[in-house]
């Protein structure tokens, strides 16, 4: 299969280099009223002031915490790499963010707040300038009856969890689509009807039951094949039908677009759990906790959940 190989070496690559489980966090919150685009400068402006700083390229905080925007202004602050016993590591991360959305507030009146959604957001501003966002943009608008909503409207927590071998790759997987399931971790129904009405060739890899997938080679492939159907942004056409064949560079570019609900993340190199509808930060406490429990019991006990 094209590109499979060399995917496969990369992601071998990438795990070689660690050396101990972690995990992690994406937490997003979505301001109560549509933001300008001069709101949005005055929000990025008043970081400094609050302890941030850009570095390589991100807005950080000394803690390691670092802070991204969405397409609609929603603010999104991804953990550094943590350890499953670093409760008090977590703790302290979570203050850093109560502190930066109240401190926002105070200085630019923007007020953010933990909703899933917030309906009437698909004609609000575009306030990205980076070109992938605005070929979706464009291309969601033309397939789609809501993803325009899906990239203004919408708020989430992604959970991440590190590969330490390719072969844990079906394990990791079938562990968040068992979470994926459960009440707690569960997309709600208003962010469901508007993923499931965004992009099929995107989002339409669920996490449901199936024989077809019971190891990490069957599972990779699998991935791989969603992400050949999926529309490519610039032309809007299925990406394995693009002739000559894109690189392999282009190919991984692409495969960050992918909105399935458990993703392989090639960043960190995790398997990252898309569902959870943002949530207020001291209920995200309790469901962080859920899931570094389930996740050590799985690791420890060998026991793979039924898909």
């Amino acid at each position: 299969m094209r590109y499979y190989e060399e995917f496969k070496a990369l992601v071998e690559k990438r795990i070689a280099e660690r050396d101990r489980r972690e995990f992690g966090f994406e937490y997003e919150l979505i301001a109560d009223k549509p933001l300008s685009k001069e709101h949005f400068s005055r929000i990025k402006n008043s970081l400094p002031s609050l302890g941030f700083t850009e570095k390589n390229g991100k807005i950080i905080c000394n803690e390691g915490i670092y802070i991204t925007f969405e397409p609609g202004g929603q603010i999104e602050f991804s953990s550094p790499p943590l350890w499953g016993d670093e409760i008090e590591m977590f703790d302290s991360l979570l203050e850093i963010i109560d502190r930066t959305v109240k401190g926002v507030k105070e200085i630019t009146s923007v007020n953010y707040i933990p909703v899933p959604y917030i309906p009437g957001r698909d004609t609000a501003p575009m306030l990205l300038e980076a070109k992938r966002y605005h070929d979706l943009h464009t291309l969601l608008g033309r397939i789609s009856d809501r993803g325009k909503e899906m990239m203004k409207g919408t708020a989430a927590i992604h959970l991440h969890v590190s590969l330490m071998n390719f072969d844990e790759l079906f394990r990791i997987w079938a562990l968040a689509c068992a979470l994926s399931r459960e009440s707690e971790f569960a997309m709600g129904e208003q962010r469901r009807d508007i993923w499931n009405k965004t992009d099929p060739s995107r989002c339409g890899l669920r996490c449901t039951k199936s024989e077809e997938i019971f190891n990490s080679d069957i599972l990779f492939e699998k991935l791989i094949c969603f992400a050949m159907r999926a529309l490519e942004l610039d032309s809007g056409i299925p990406f394995g039908s693009i002739r000559p064949h894109p690189s392999f560079e282009k190919f991984l570019d692409h495969f960050t677009t992918i909105f399935t609900d458990v993703r392989l993340n090639t960043k960190g190199m995790t398997l990252e759990l898309r569902t959870l509808d943002s949530r207020p930060l001291h209920m995200f406490r309790g469901t962080w906790i859920t899931f570094l429990d389930m996740a050590q019991q799985v690791m420890d006990d060998n026991n793979l959940f039924q898909l």
